[in-house]
């Protein structure tokens, strides 16, 4: 019995500094994080259509006063290359000039290199000498992440903050946000574009804002999408992606939809509604047809149809399999097209 206690407290101590190694205390993260984490700000008061995005307006409950020098917009941090930021595009809504404050009060000129709106990601060039300015923060691995892992939310929209959390969802619901994580904590605009990372002090996901989510979580972007898109937009500027023009909708329950009865469907995605002149208009798909696959892709949700758009290119024709009511099942052929750049998407008025 004793040799068998002993045994196991050999092993004990043996992996002990294994998961020390894996682990960092936060003395020794925070100051790393404060160290490549920014103010993005504009010289001018941005012409934002409303305060809920407004980082002064969230603390203070009040508009930033006339006279002020500069306009806090959110937070930013530096990607690994140590020469460019990745902040949040929301936040940046109606500034005209952008600048970058560092931990140490040094104030940078920006140029906005290019944005994916659907992803609520922006890429900031920090203008200034030639050579590394920053270290920047290593990413780490997203699609490893787990239920429950234990994260780091840091801000610094008007000052230098951290808060942390729990990973409480890897599929962030329908619509714009559904390849978003959920957290246990509400992000908000004091925390919005700035760094989530996990217990080794690696970036693993960045906070956005999202005032129509659910009021006691917040909203993440995944670490491995901020990596894909901002090599596109520091190479050209722009995010090249498939792209079919609707409105998609998740089910909570197939019992929501008409005729699914005595079939052997187990999900997809609901048309809510259609772009003008758009790929799925022009291919002839309605609102509330129910999308049950895409070329050879079966859908669940619409995170899957974001899924195989990410894997195709604009000019591919694909076979889209539908549920159109009483009608039942059918084929319709759809010319995919590109997705329209952050400043060009369509708004309200483009729908049908």
């Amino acid at each position: 019995m004793r040799s068998i206690w002993q045994c196991s407290l050999f092993f004990f101590f043996l992996l002990l500094p294994a998961y020390a190694v894996a682990q960092a205390s936060l003395d020794e993260i925070t100051p790393r994080i404060r160290a490549e984490i920014v103010t993005v700000r504009s010289s001018d008061r941005p012409l934002r259509q409303g305060e809920i995005f407004d980082p002064y307006y969230y603390f203070f409950h009040a508009a930033l006063p006339p006279g002020k020098g500069s306009y806090p917009l959110g937070t930013g941090f530096v990607l690994p290359d140590g020469q460019h930021i990745a902040t949040s595009y929301r936040q940046l809504e109606g500034a005209t000039s952008l600048e970058i404050v560092s931990s140490r009060g040094k104030v940078y000129a920006t140029q906005l290199l290019g944005a994916d709106a659907t992803l609520d990601l922006a890429i900031l060039k920090i203008k200034g000498p030639k050579g590394k300015l920053f270290s920047g923060i290593d990413f780490g691995e997203s699609r490893k992440s787990r239920l429950g892992d234990s994260l780091l939310v840091f801000g610094n929209s008007l000052r230098f903050m951290m808060t942390k959390a729990n990973l409480s969802s890897l599929d962030g619901g329908e619509g714009a946000y559904g390849r978003h994580w959920l957290i246990d904590r509400p992000t908000h605009p004091g925390v919005a574009g700035g760094p989530i990372v996990d217990t080794r002090g690696r970036v693993v996901a960045m906070a956005v804002f999202n005032p129509e989510g659910p009021t006691d979580f917040g909203t993440a972007l995944p670490a491995a999408l901020i990596i894909k898109s901002s090599q596109q937009l520091i190479q050209s500027g722009k995010i090249t992606k498939a792209w079919i023009g609707i409105v998609p909708k998740n089910l909570a329950s197939l019992d929501d939809l008409d005729h699914v009865h005595g079939t052997d469907i187990k999900g997809g995605v609901l048309i809510d509604n259609l772009i003008v002149d758009g790929p799925a208009a022009k291919a002839g798909l309605q609102i509330s047809d129910f999308i049950l696959a895409i070329g050879d892709k079966s859908l669940i949700q619409s995170a899957d149809l974001s899924e195989f758009l990410e894997h195709h290119k604009s000019g591919e024709t694909v076979t889209i399999k539908i549920l159109r009511g009483a009608k039942g099942v059918m084929k319709v052929q759809l010319l995919l097209g590109e997705l329209p750049s952050a400043q060009d998407l369509p708004n309200a008025s483009q729908l049908l």
